[in-house]
């Protein structure tokens, strides 16, 4: 008989079993105990039977920006079933169980980068945003800047550049980081918040190169990098984050990056806005979109809990989603002044199932996308009203896990 239990420090043989499983499903080194300390932090839930594993599940504690607001979000890692356990059910007991839990903590929401996406439609997620990148020769970043790495910037104040120090890296230096991400994250749809015991500042020192740049002495822009070694040509440098409030920084930033362009062949740089960040960086360049996913745990705390912009609507809508009964039925919409809330009741103009929902809530589909993909039906008026409270800037995330 399968059982799902969660994982603690002391379930030694089945943390061994399970580091090896996730050796198998990922590949990398055997690590039993950077699994052990997992259990520590996170919610590690296991399906055995017997001494037998069959497969596992981790919850990662984060916050996600949500349009000003920010929410909890369980997010789904490190999902494998052993090879022998296949299509005995582990995954379905395994992502219900993970549902529950989350449920039970007050997470509203839960998101995850799929390797079989369709695997995880099943449960209730749906693609809600992506992760981009772009591929650029290191010599079009060395060429981006008009006014280079430091000197005068398009309003004829100065643009001065300082790394943070690696071996001594100063509190100021690593806050100031953080607001600037924080800046650009806050209004945005799908970052993370960066904050709680998954993030640990001081990392950024363990990176190869974090560059601040200030203006009239005001930090207004970071970019972070590691050099990647590549066995069969020259190494890549992979930007981890470019943050900047006004052009002639991110100018410089690009600039700065690109300088090592003697010793790399491309760059790799994350976008944070996938759409706005392409816009200020040279063509050229090969752009890939990772896709993430979002699951709407509970839909009362996360409507209450997310940001909104200024238009204001009510739509009167039918949940579908056995997986979550505790928000399946009619609920009342109502949207106005940056704020929504959900109150049982109403016409259920709008049937939605939990994918359609995981998809509007983000902004990342529109009324037609709902209605062709199946995943919504209704009054096409309280269809576009629904879609529209929800639209935003493009939904985006800076962070694999």
């Amino acid at each position: 008989m399968i059982e799902v239990i969660q994982l603690t420090p002391d379930d030694e043989a089945l943390i061994r079993a399970g580091a090896h499983l996730l050796r198998n499903a990922f590949g990398g080194p055997d690590r039993a105990d950077r699994y052990r300390s997992v259990t520590e932090t996170e919610i590690v839930f296991a399906a055995r039977d017997g001494r037998d594993l069959l497969g596992v599940t981790t919850i990662r504690p984060y916050r996600q920006w949500f349009a000003g607001r920010d929410l909890p979000m369980g997010g789904i890692a490190a999902v494998a079933v052993a090879a022998h356990a296949r299509r005995r059910g582990v995954a379905r007991l395994l992502l219900g169980r993970a549902i529950e839990r989350m449920h039970a903590d007050g997470t509203p929401v839960s998101a995850l980068f799929p390797s079989i996406p369709t695997a995880y439609r099943a449960f209730g997620w749906e693609v809600a945003g992506t992760l981009a990148r772009i591929d650029l020769p290191a010599a079009r970043l060395s060429a981006a800047g008009r006014s280079g790495p430091a000197g005068a910037g398009h309003d004829g104040k100065e643009v001065t550049l300082r790394a943070l120090d690696r071996d001594d890296p100063a509190a100021d230096d690593l806050a100031s980081v953080h607001a600037l991400y924080t800046e650009a994250a806050r209004p945005a749809v799908g970052p993370l918040t960066r904050t709680g015991p998954a993030f640990d500042l001081t990392l950024l020192a363990t990176l190869d190169g974090v560059v601040i740049a200030s203006v009239d002495g005001v930090d207004a822009g970071y970019v972070s990098w590691s050099r990647r070694e590549k066995p069969d040509g020259p190494p890549r440098l992979d930007v981890h984050d470019l943050i900047a409030d006004r052009p002639d920084v991110r100018d410089a930033l690009l600039t700065c990056a690109g300088s090592w362009q003697t010793s790399i062949g491309d760059t790799r740089i994350r976008l944070a806005d996938p759409v706005i960040g392409g816009l200020g960086l040279p063509r050229g360049g090969y752009t890939q979109h990772e896709p993430w996913m979002l699951r709407v745990v509970d839909a009362p705390l996360a409507v209450a809990g997310r940001g909104f912009g200024p238009l204001a609507a009510d739509v009167d809508l039918e949940i579908v989603d056995p997986q979550a009964p505790w928000h399946e039925g009619r609920w009342q919409l109502s949207v106005a002044d940056g704020t929504g809330s959900l109150a049982p009741g109403g016409s259920g103009a709008v049937r939605l199932s939990s994918r359609g929902l995981a998809a509007v809530f983000t902004g990342y589909a529109g009324a037609a996308a709902l209605t062709s993909a199946g995943l919504a039906e209704g009054e096409p008026g309280a269809l576009a009203r629904l879609a529209a409270v929800f639209a935003g800037p493009t939904p985006w995330m800076l962070d694999e896990f």
